[in-house]
């Protein structure tokens, strides 16, 4: 890999030669080259990868809007999926041609980005689009009048998320002048009045070639690109006047600010932020190398300090939020309803303080450090992870503070660290919002973000090493997945075992243990305690605390999940059976420690008393529970959230104990590992197992009941609260298993439907109504019983609830009545197909995917029929399937919205 990297950036120099471009820059084994226009290239070749990246990267974000224009560079990002060139729909042919594509966009920058097999000509194609929607587009006055309603339906989703309103909030508490204060989505007024010839002229003196970038990662013909990005972007023309700029820089001395917020959400939360300078000053990096010993969920010392030891919190987290002219450290603690928000202010900015007051350990700044360092190499081996890396430090600066920032995380002394922590946040006042009349505090100046071409030629690296790792070729279809799979035989005959051995992408194995355990009858009324007991095994045991076991963990480089009946383990190949044995400890003589349990309690009975306030949660309980079926004595039956609250409130931690000792040992295990690992790696795997005892009580598969014949299919309509957005979805259940005749052509049908970018229900509502943000419909089946899902759901303002469920519902009447058209089946079988094909390469979902193969006996000869099956699906087939099965099945439409009062306040 490293010859051939080597081979190829040697050629490089006699490729642009001849060519409009200039060579830039080099390191890492990456590239960049710019057009006399300005426009600029950068190449990140990873020769083993399946597939190719290309980004369109314009560094236009929300602190670019004028008056007037909040929200306008977001808008703009969606309407640039609109016709370009020859496209009249850039999401329609991206995705026929097999792309996985989004666009973003923040304060600083909007993205472009799709990813494709390696396939030359998907590659060509892929780049001509970008040329097309960057130089080309074709949206109108009639597109904005559509999108400007979805955009100010993903704001009013927004507003329905008290977690998004706290945020924002706090955006604009922590910047007085910066553009950094205005939330990407912009005001509603915007939104809703911003002209057409605004839009465009906004387009106009943003979208300009030195002012963009195209970044391609993965694997691709070097020459060929560069020939081909020449020969599209070479002639484009900058208009008068220099790339827009910004200048706005905030006052030193800042007013410390409180917003309250009262909404009813069922929960409290406080959320503090400290200014900190620009995402590659080397103190803000400092800051935020420290924060695993304030911020780590398993061994941070705010979880610990307001949640375990004081008990004052359910939750807390922190994170520095990154960005090129400014960075914020945030915190935030929540609890229930009754919990008072200035308390839980107060403690959250107290224990900050201390922690940065006093700082970190060399012995902490061990541990974050190897694993901050970890985390970069893991990335550096991963093409999109490196992509995105690549475009963050480009809009920085410079693509090689990619580079710059590892060396000097690297080098960090925990001095500087320390002093970075007392000058940045101990005794300084964050954003929070409350008026206190004094004197104000101290508030350091942060300085100027500096260039980030100085900063990399300050640095005086001029290159980084290629890294090398030998990795195996990922499979192209689900059977050539299943050849690859070895099953083990073990000699318990209530275990089984699979192994896929491969050199992964990452160099790291992974392993799923399946402990199926107990049946109808031990079970009855005990999933909460066992859920319960399964969330208490995070907490340690066999004399290790939490904290000790998170960092027993991370020295061993593994992430690992456990409950009663599943472990989860992520690690190099070596280190699997260490971790492993770690966790088999804990299992073995769990702690269960009584604090933990009541903050666990506490927290499930805080999230089911606040889903009582959103009306969307109500409504779509409601219609689950039109589908009951269940006898009262089944263990899966499906209950209110009365049910629930009874049930945890009465829960003791006796009741979890009996479930730890009933179920916590050997039942029936299906063991699935991936990696490096061979048969012998795999035997010692379950020769570790056995060290559990066996399950007292025996397992036995729960049957779930054939989907119901007769249900009340009454519309239902909660309207609740302030919430602009509502929820509607249409759900059914039917009698159908996922290898009944009728199940591919009708999930075929499903998706064609409303399963992806060019389905009806996405082309109607969204498109042409512009109605909804996410309109959706999906099948889910199982191989055991006939008890299949049908989900037609939309998200819209809610005072179009009725209309969008109407639409819906039409859209669906018009599939049975016409049926689909040969070429929409046709074109939806390569949809289907492709995304077959991609999802075979998500290496990380192998090991689940081994451990469901061992639960359903199902093997690469299954996979191959399924395929066969896919590529036989006929027009006729699919709408007969579809007419038997949905033509007279019970549909139950249901609608949780805000109160149509307030509704109407907000102007919807």
């Amino acid at each position: 890999m490293r010859r051939l990297a080597i081979l190829a950036l040697a050629a490089l120099p006699a490729l642009v030669a001849a060519s409009p471009w200039q060579p830039e820059a080099r390191a890492g084994g990456f590239s960049s080259y710019r057009l006399n226009n300005g426009f600029r290239l950068i190449l990140a070749p990873f020769p083993d990868a399946p597939t190719t990246r290309v980004e369109l990267l314009v560094k236009t974000g929300s602190k670019h809007e004028g008056y007037g224009e909040t929200g306008m560079a977001h808008l703009l990002e969606h309407m640039l999926f609109k016709g370009a060139g020859r496209h009249h729909d850039l999401k329609q042919a991206l995705t026929a041609l097999g792309a996985t594509w989004n666009g973003t966009t923040n304060t600083d920058r909007t993205n472009y980005f799709a990813t494709v097999r390696a396939e030359p000509e998907k590659i060509d194609e892929l780049i001509r689009i970008e040329a097309d929607r960057f130089l080309r587009p074709t949206f109108s006055a009639a597109d904005l009048a559509s999108e400007m309603t979805v955009v100010r339906n993903e704001l009013e989703r927004n507003d329905n998320n008290p977690g998004s309103l706290v945020a924002r909030a706090l955006q604009r508490q922590s910047f007085f002048w910066h553009g950094y204060g205005r939330p990407t989505i912009g005001a509603r007024s915007d939104i809703e009045n911003a002209p057409f010839a605004a839009l465009q002229a906004f387009h106009h003196r943003h979208y300009r070639p030195d002012n963009a970038v195209l970044i391609v990662t993965g694997k691709f013909d070097a020459a060929r690109v560069l020939d081909l990005v020449g020969q599209l972007f070479a002639p484009a023309q900058n208009p008068p006047g220099p790339p827009p700029a910004t200048w706005t820089r905030e006052e030193a001395e800042r007013l410390r600010q409180r917003a309250e917020i009262y909404r009813e959400s069922g929960s409290t939360v406080a959320a503090v932020a400290w200014l900190l300078p620009g995402a590659s000053d080397r103190q803000t990096l400092a800051v935020d190398l420290a924060l695993p010993a304030l911020c780590a969920d398993s061994w941070g010392s705010l979880r610990r300090t307001l949640v375990d030891e004081k008990r004052l919190a359910l939750g807390a987290a922190c994170v520095v939020q990154d960005h090129p002219e400014y960075s914020l450290l945030i915190a935030n603690v929540s609890h229930d309803k009754d919990a008072d928000a200035a308390t839980l202010a107060a403690a959250l900015r107290e224990a900050v303080d201390h922690f940065a007051r006093h700082g970190i350990d060399a012995a902490q700044l061990k541990r974050v450090r190897t694993s901050r360092l970890r985390q970069f190499d893991r990335a550096r081996l991963s093409p999109e992870t490196t992509a995105s890396a690549l475009s963050g430090a480009e809009v920085a600066g410079d693509w090689r503070l990619f580079f710059v920032e590892r060396d000097i995380v690297a080098t960090l002394t925990l001095d500087e660290i320390n002093a970075a922590l007392r000058h940045w946040i101990a005794g300084v006042a964050p954003a929070e919002v409350l008026l206190h009349h004094g004197p104000p505090p101290r508030t350091p100046e942060p300085p100027a973000a500096v260039p980030g071409r100085m900063l990399v030629e300050a640095h005086g690296k001029r290159d980084w090493p290629v890294p090398t790792l030998a990795i195996d070729p990922l499979p192209k279809s689900p059977a050539e997945l299943g050849t690859a799979t070895v099953a083990i035989p073990l000699a318990d005959p209530s275990a089984k075992a699979a192994l896929i051995s491969r050199r992964t992408q990452d160099g790291r194995a992974r392993l799923v243990i399946a402990n199926d355990f107990g049946d109808s009858e031990s079970l009855r009324g005990r999933q909460t305690a066992c859920r319960v007991a399964g969330s208490l095994l995070a907490e340690g045991g066999a004399g290790i605390e939490r904290s000790e076991l998170g960092r027993k963990l991370a020295t061993l480089q593994a992430q690992a999940s456990q409950s009663l009946g599943r472990i989860s383990l992520t690690a190099p190949p070596a280190e699997l059976g260490p971790a492993l044995e770690l966790l088999l400890a804990v299992r073995r003589q769990p702690a269960l420690p009584e604090a933990a349990f009541e903050r666990i309690r506490a927290m499930e009975i805080a999230s089911l008393e606040a889903s009582q306030k959103h009306p969307g949660e109500l409504a779509n309980r409601q219609a689950m529970l039109r589908f009951n079926n269940y006898p009262p004595e089944h263990p899966n039956r499906q209950r209110t959230v009365a049910e629930q609250l009874a049930e945890l409130r009465a829960l003791s931690l006796d009741d979890v104990r009996r479930c730890i000792a009933d179920f916590g040992g050997r039942s029936q295990l299906r063991i699935a590992a991936v990696g490096d690992l061979d048969e012998a790696a795999v035997q010692g795997f379950w020769q570790s197992l056995q060290s559990l005892p066996q399950a007292t009580l025996p397992y036995a598969r729960i049957a779930q009941p054939t989907a119901p014949e007769q249900v009340d299919t009454d519309a239902i309509v909660v309207a609740q609260g302030l919430f602009p957005n509502a929820d509607v979805v249409g759900l059914s259940q039917l009698p159908l298993r996922d290898d009944d005749e009728d199940y591919l052509p009708l999930a075929l049908a499903v998706r064609l439907l409303g399963g992806d970018a060019s389905s009806r229900l996405r082309v109607r509502v969204r498109e042409q109504e512009g109605l909804a943000y996410s309109v959706n419909a999906a099948l889910a089946a199982n191989p055991f019983d006939a008890r299949a899902r049908l989900t037609i759901a939309a998200s819209v303002a809610s005072d179009q609830a009725e209309r969008a469920r109407d639409i819906l519902r039409e859209e669906l009447a018009r599939a049975l009545a016409e049926g689909f058209s040969e070429q929409e089946v046709t074109a939806g079988i390569a949809r289907w197909q492709e995304s077959r094909r991609r999802a075979v390469q998500a290496e990380t979902t192998y090991a689940d995917r081994l451990a469901a193969m061992l639960q359903t006996g199902r093997d690469a000869t299954w996979d191959a029929t399924h395929d066969a099956r896919i590529a036989e699906l006929t027009a006729a087939g699919v709408n007969a399937a579809l007419r038997r099965h949905l033509g007279q099945a019970p549909i139950v439409w249901a609608i949780g919205k805000g109160q149509a009062d307030n509704t109407n306040e907000n102007g919807s």
